[in-house]
């Protein structure tokens, strides 16, 4: 057995620099299995950015293959703060980090500066390295249950959760009985940062419930989705110009970027530009958690002629499930999508094109916005080419809304109606007067004038938009 000790100290100037660097340490021949744990001085959770002075500091690993930016195929997992120690060997590692065999060369430790005391951080770090096998925490096993479900119809589930893979507490499968018990149809597995959950996903995945593989890029200034993916996603990013660069490298790879909850303690995101993400995250987690603000963003670029699909996320760090749901569970909210088949490619192809609609559970309310002029039809996602002055019919169906304001939203305006039933189909006719959009929203009775204290507003559902272009 070889222990490695590598120790030193960073300051704010170091972090000007780079926010995620490296510590090199040589791994010989014959090494079957690698631990590592380390600490920090005046060391706190990630739970206390910007509340209390002291150092956060995030924690992963790189073996021989390479750390470079982008392509990193040396990439073996990333714990953040959840974890003080972890192992690999090559057939076993602790959850968030990938098993495999230990090749000899130059490996990394990366840690994360997500905050540092105005002191600076002394930090140390143990590498113990050994040539023989012991046991360590085992990935968790597959599901075999089997079901049947599928052909073209709303497709109902959570693109945004975590296991002990990130900061969960409870393993893939509390996640997927979790899901089981709320009905959904299929689940995004957004662990931050690493993708040790990867080959754990088919094992789970059965007719009626599909786990699609995720990453949520979790970086110190926004955090964002990608799915579906099936390799390292790069997440070291500090500058607008590198952000960038991952935002085409998923494009390249003909995956969804989705901004996560962009509001207050969301955390939000703090780039100096959206890069034309595919998908928004409007709601993260239960309503009442300043998710107005999200939707207010989103809106914003809806108004600015952008064509961004608006999703849901419960955020949810699963602990151990016991079988019985609460109140906040994964599903909550509820993101619904029209599609032709259960499967990755299906779902994300309704992402894609913006048959999407959210609920605040996987109970409801169900949300259908439809239009129609001069023989063309559109649902959500679709644009109408219509010409100025043409009569518009919107049609939105609610389904378990009875009691809640409807309301349609556009850039020319808002219409209101109130839900008297459980079935209810609610018609009006607009005039196109420029490009436009149009988007529902069920949402209780305000309690204020939602114009002058917009956080009044609580959502039931949303839609996305139909999108009007006026020609001459």
């Amino acid at each position: 057995m070889t222990e490695i000790v590598l120790e030193g100290h960073f300051d704010a100037t170091d972090r000007a620099v780079d926010e995620f660097p490296l510590l090199p340490f040589e791994v010989p021949p014959g090494t079957t299995r690698l631990h590592v744990r380390y600490q920090v001085s005046r060391q706190l959770s990630g739970d206390k950015v910007g509340w209390q002075e002291g150092n956060i500091v995030d924690v992963g690993l790189f073996d021989s293959r390479g750390a470079e930016f982008l392509t990193a195929r040396g990439f073996r997992g990333w714990s953040g703060t959840a974890r003080q120690e972890f192992t690999i060997a090559a057939d076993e590692a602790t959850p968030g980090y990938l098993p495999g065999p230990i090749q000899p060369g130059t490996w990394h430790v990366v840690l994360g500066l997500y905050q540092l005391a105005p002191e600076g951080c002394d930090y140390r770090v143990v590498v113990t390295l050994e040539e023989q096998d012991a046991g360590c925490k085992m990935q968790d096993a597959g599901s075999k249950e089997r079901g049947a479900k599928d052909g073209p119809r709303w497709y109902r589930g959570d693109l945004h959760a975590h296991t002990w893979h990130s900061d969960g507490s409870a393993p893939l499968g509390d996640l997927v009985a979790a899901a089981r018990a709320q009905g959904l149809d299929f689940v995004a597995v957004t662990e931050h940062n690493t993708i040790s959950h990867l080959p754990l996903l088919p094992a789970h995945t059965t007719p009626d419930l599909l786990l699609i593989p995720g990453v949520e890029i979790t970086t110190y200034h926004g955090h964002a989705n990608v799915w579906p993916i099936d390799d390292f996603v790069e997440f070291r990013c500090w500058s607008d110009e590198q952000m960038a660069r991952v935002r085409e490298a998923v494009r390249a790879r003909e995956a969804l970027f989705s901004i996560n909850h962009p509001k207050d303690g969301g955390p939000p995101w703090e780039f100096g530009d959206l890069f034309e993400p595919d998908c928004i995250e409007v709601w993260c987690s239960p309503w009442i958690v300043s998710n107005y603000q999200a939707l207010a963003v989103w809106d914003a670029q809806l108004r600015r002629g952008r064509r961004i699909t608006a999703v849901g996320g419960s955020d949810k760090h699963q602990g151990p499930f016991t079988g019985t749901l609460g109140w906040y569970e994964v599903g909550n909210p509820c993101t619904w999508v029209y599609a032709d088949a259960l499967s990755v490619e299906t779902i994300i192809a309704g992402l894609r094109a913006g048959r999407v609609f959210i609920s605040e559970g996987p109970a409801g309310p169900r949300l259908e916005l439809a239009a129609e002029a001069e023989g063309q039809r559109a649902t959500m996602g679709d644009e109408l080419c219509l010409p100025s002055g043409a009569h518009l019919r919107l049609r939105c169906r609610v389904q378990g809304g009875a009691g809640n304001l409807l309301r349609l939203v556009s850039a020319q305006g808002i219409r209101e109606a109130p839900i008297p039933d459980d079935d209810f189909i609610h018609e009006c006719w607009v005039v196109v007067s420029g490009d436009t959009y149009w988007r529902a929203e069920v949402i209780e009775p305000p309690e204020a004038p939602l114009d002058e204290e917009p956080a009044a507003l609580m959502a039931k559902a949303l839609s996305n938009p139909i999108y009007v272009k006026a020609t001459p």
